[in-house]
């Protein structure tokens, strides 16, 4: 799986920040584009795990993060 940042859009109305992008995976080839709206200490984190190669690592794993959490509540809620 591979996790690309498109876009990085603050909101000075709710001090929450959209986050566009788009994944990727090998084996099916296949791609899902989304937009997730993040708090802005959830930013923070995200920016303190940049890394000198990849400047958007921490909002890849934050991305990453939202999506399972997602589909475990989905889950959840199957099993009701």
């Amino acid at each position: 799986m591979n996790i690309n940042i498109t876009y990085v859009t603050p909101s000075n109305t709710d001090k929450t920040t959209r986050i566009e992008f788009t994944v990727s995976f090998q084996g099916t080839n296949d791609n899902v584009s989304g937009t997730i709206n993040v708090t802005n200490d959830d930013l923070t984190k995200a920016y303190q795990g940049a890394t000198a190669a990849d400047p958007y690592a921490g909002h890849k794993v934050l991305v990453a993060n939202k999506l399972v959490a997602e589909l475990n509540q989905s889950k959840v809620e199957e099993t009701k």
